[in-house]
């Protein structure tokens, strides 16, 4: 969290850029899709073994910071993180977005995301789109009231409540003829900069908690490109890592654990 809460510019989008960066890792190492598959690309590069063993190792060479755009059907857009399956193109993608302050113009927000969905879905209906939104965690007492997202009380001020129910609304995106302007995941995260991830917003059983952002993506991307094609070759792989020692799990320390999706866990193949 240290990036958000940092010096660099927002109007530069610095700040986010590592998330952008954690995507992409996460997206290979958990969810399966070969590195040479993802832009930005992480550090690695993958060789297959079988259609769904592949074998995994670090290359800094191989690392790319590049976001690919999309032809949508209105625009261009440049998708923060993007899964692009040889054959077949873009099929999976992250925006992931920040609001340190200014929580006035939420709504503007909102917009947005709205529009880059809609206008994603209409060249790609079957495009499995996430958005991840992190907002920091600001009281009266630390920023002028109208930046503020929680009451002296600790609790979501009403602006923060209909965000999230807004984000309710264009979540839940599951078959292809479902909205354009729904997302298949949405993963809301409020953050403190003294100490990290508020785990007490959204609660627990929320649809846009981010502890199952990912797992949604996965499973619609699994429903639309893996489950059709027998060839296994759109199919996400399980890793045989060279020279790379995994930890048992990552982001422990943030309460939302996860592990390397690894050849000989049978309960991932």
């Amino acid at each position: 969290m240290k990036e958000l809460c940092g010096t660099v510019k927002t109007q530069s989008g610095g700040h986010i850029k590592p998330v952008h960066v954690h995507c992409s890792h996460r997206l290979t190492i958990e969810g399966g899709f070969p590195p040479e598959w993802i832009l930005p690309s992480p550090p690695l590069v993958s060789r297959e073994r079988t259609r769904t063993d592949f074998d995994l190792r670090a290359d800094k060479r191989a690392e790319n910071l590049s976001e690919h755009s999309v032809l949508g059907g209105i625009k261009h857009k440049n998708v923060d993180v993007t899964v692009l399956v040889p054959g077949i193109g873009p099929a999976l993608g992250i925006s992931a977005k920040s609001t340190g302050n200014a929580f006035r113009n939420l709504t503007n927000r909102m917009e947005e995301a709205l529009g880059d969905c809609a206008n994603i879905h209409m060249m790609y209906p079957g495009f499995v789109f996430g958005f991840l939104h992190f907002i920091r965690y600001a009281t009266p007492a630390s920023v002028l009231a109208a930046d503020a997202s929680f009451g002296s009380d600790g609790q979501p001020l009403p602006k923060l409540i209909r965000y999230h129910d807004v984000l309710l609304s264009l979540s839940g995106r599951t078959t292809i003829t479902d909205p354009a302007m729904r997302y298949e995941s949405v993963g809301l995260v409020v953050y403190k900069c003294e100490n990290g991830v508020v785990d007490t917003y959204p609660p627990a059983d929320s649809p846009v908690h981010y502890r199952d952002f990912y797992e949604r993506l996965y499973r619609i991307y699994d429903l639309r490109y893996a489950y059709p094609d027998s060839s296994g070759k759109s199919s996400r792989k399980v890793w045989s890592p060279r020279g790379l020692q995994f930890p048992l799990d990552f982001d422990a320390d943030l309460g939302f654990p996860w592990a390397p999706r690894l050849g000989d866990d049978l309960e991932r193949i």
